[in-house]
């Protein structure tokens, strides 16, 4: 598998892998001393990435708490979502994130940023003597272009649908005030307590 780091010129980044990655990935990290990245699978099984990242990009990395990760096959993107991002001995990232959330949209946002790609180096090949093998894994493929493969072209079109509001209220039971609404009412079940003086009956 080989594998690129790629940017847009708003300093978005993401790897892209030249097939789909098995495993689920759970997050990558980031060795400053050495420039090497490595992914962390869900099953706690890793993969070391072989070409150090240029210094250079080191500052756009260090502003970013998630990357995107996705795979181009045949011009066709196959897997998308986004990871964690983690710099090795670094204490105080996990408290500098911890408010980065998830897209809620994953394949549209991945799909935006390959778009605006503008960026970027090899940052694993499976044969690195092979300098062939150090073009961009897209190819030939614009990266305008790329469209969904069909397992998750349904997916994406799900994600960039509107979502229609409700038209009104839900439907009231009618319990605990007398417009008919739904709110702070209560239900006494049982004989009622009988105030001082009245008559049992």
């Amino acid at each position: 598998m080989n594998i690129d780091l790629l940017f847009t010129k708003d300093g978005e980044a993401g790897l892209i892998t030249s097939e789909n990655l098995v495993k689920k990935v759970a997050g990558a990290v980031m060795d400053i001393q050495t420039g090497l990245m490595s992914l962390e699978y869900a099953d706690m099984d890793y993969l070391d990435l072989n070409i150090s990242i240029d210094s250079a990009f080191f500052p756009m990395l260090e502003l970013c708490g998630q990357i995107h990760l996705g795979a181009i096959k045949n011009g066709h993107i196959a897997q998308a979502y986004q990871i964690p991002l983690m710099f090795q001995d670094d204490p105080y990232r996990l408290d500098a994130m911890r408010g980065v959330v998830q897209p809620r949209n994953p394949l549209q946002a991945f799909n935006s940023f390959v778009k605006r790609c503008t960026t970027g180096q090899p940052v694993h090949r499976d044969d690195l003597g092979n300098d062939e093998a150090m073009g961009c894994v897209l190819g030939d493929a614009s990266p305008a272009a790329l469209q969904f493969a069909p397992h998750l072209a349904r997916r994406h079109a799900m994600e960039i649908a509107p979502r229609l509001a409700p038209s009104q209220a839900p439907p009231s039971l009618g319990l605990g005030t007398s417009g008919g609404g739904s709110g702070g009412g209560r239900i006494i079940r049982g004989r009622p307590e009988q105030k001082e003086g009245e008559d049992e009956r």
